[in-house]
């Protein structure tokens, strides 16, 4: 028994058995390192969004910077042309880059932001702390956030009313009191991003849809 333990014992520790299979390992090691080094792409890093960049008529076409005609699919982002009127708040909703991602996913390059005239004028129709400064500063977090996920943005008068009304509906027509000056500021505000739009008001129905010369 004692012969046949210490000859088990030199077996294992034999250099000239143990050598060979550590070498094997050692080698099948290097050929699968080298295997995973080649085969494996290298990791790239994520690019951010490209803001669009500015458009231009062209005919009847829209064309980007790169001369490319541009289409423009996207969504309406209702609550900042009433939320502000009825005192309550600037957004209806989440505005955040959470929600700009889900509306990129739906496959949008555009997002209509509809505007108030009196919020961001600041009249003495609105509430304090929901119109003039106020309102356009958050209009335009809105719109850095929504440029900087690469979005056109369409900024829209939606609700305007002349002098002794508030602007809380669609009216048929903007007025002349206060629409110039609206459109004046907001087209300062914006005028060095050739990516924002103007809508210059929402459905515009005068004379009631009548088809009349005055209409």
């Amino acid at each position: 028994m004692a012969r046949r333990a210490i000859a088990s014992k030199r077996f294992r520790n034999s250099p000239g058995i143990g050598a060979p299979r550590t070498g094997w390992r050692i080698a099948l090691a290097f050929c699968l390192l080298f295997i995973f080094l080649t085969l494996t792409p290298a990791a790239r890093p994520v690019a951010a969004e490209t803001p669009a960049r500015g458009l231009r008529v062209e005919g009847a076409q829209l064309i980007d910077a790169r001369g490319q005609p541009v289409r423009l699919l996207g969504v309406n982002r209702a609550g900042t042309e009433y939320a502000c009127i009825q005192g309550w708040g600037l957004f209806d909703g989440p505005h955040d880059a959470a929600s700009v991602a889900a509306i990129r996913s739906w496959g949008s390059n555009a997002v209509r932001v509809p505007l108030n005239e009196h919020c961001w004028l600041g009249l003495d129709t609105v509430a304090e702390g929901l119109g003039g400064e106020a309102y356009r500063a958050a209009i335009r977090e809105w719109v850095g956030t929504l440029r900087a996920a690469g979005l056109y943005v369409i900024l829209d008068l939606h609700w305007a009313a002349p002098a002794g009304l508030r602007a809380d509906r669609l009216r048929p027509m903007p007025d002349r009191d206060h629409a110039p000056e609206f459109w004046r500021q907001v087209a300062s505000a914006y005028r060095d991003d050739g990516a924002i739009l103007f809508d210059l008001y929402n459905e515009p129905f005068p004379d009631f849809n009548r088809n009349t010369e005055e209409a």
